[in-house]
């Protein structure tokens, strides 16, 4: 059942995804917008994408087993992000009191990437590069979505906006934010298990 009910929201999602975002912030004021939700992930995958040779072959060939864990520990927390968002998606469009839980919800997901952002600043340090311009970059697009999720009245105020005005949607819309989000950090974590493939084993 949760299967289908997982499969009903991606579909649901899926048909009203040609709205335009604009719009959509047109009719409310948004606090976490798409930016916010996808941002971290675009930057981190483009500070792996300009890695060098050498840095590479830290990643393929001289990896630490520290490092090794550390991969693995992204690639479990990009999975449970994902599962945490589709739950909430669920819940949003299946559970009359889901506004009840908004702060909830925004508190356990800052937490789960509370831990990626961690992680993800051991690899820049293991890779040397924790100084440079793009890392620093996404690290703070990073904080600041964990940092807002983490006052968990942002988000709450998100859900009530939507839910409040009745108007499908809007509700369409803010799932799709959620949904790119957790999109982009699975693409980044797909990314590295590419790079390193040794990781996913």
């Amino acid at each position: 059942m949760r299967q289908l009910n997982v499969l009903a929201t991606c579909l649901f999602i899926f048909f009203f995804s040609s709205f335009s975002v604009q719009e959509a912030h047109a009719q409310f004021n948004t606090s976490l917008t798409d930016k916010a939700y996808h941002q971290p992930w675009v930057l981190h995958h483009k500070v792996f994408e300009e890695l060098s040779e050498s840095q590479l072959i830290i990643l393929n060939e001289n990896s630490t087993p520290r490092l090794t864990r550390i991969l693995i520990y992204l690639d479990t927390d990009a999975k449970y992000y994902e599962s945490q968002v589709l739950e909430a998606i669920n819940q949003l469009f299946g559970l009359p009191g889901f506004a009840e839980n908004a702060r909830q919800v925004s508190s356990n997901w800052g937490e789960t990437l509370r831990r990626v952002d961690i992680n993800l600043k051991i690899i820049y340090k293991e890779l040397g590069i924790q100084n440079k311009a793009n890392v620093i970059e996404a690290n703070n697009a990073t904080q600041t979505l964990i940092e807002t999720l983490e006052k968990k009245s942002p988000f709450e105020k998100d859900v009530l906006n939507s839910l409040g005005r009745g108007i499908k949607k809007l509700m369409v819309n803010m799932a799709n934010r959620w949904w790119i989000g957790s999109e982009g950090l699975s693409k980044l974590v797909t990314k590295l298990n590419e790079t390193y493939p040794d990781s996913s084993n």
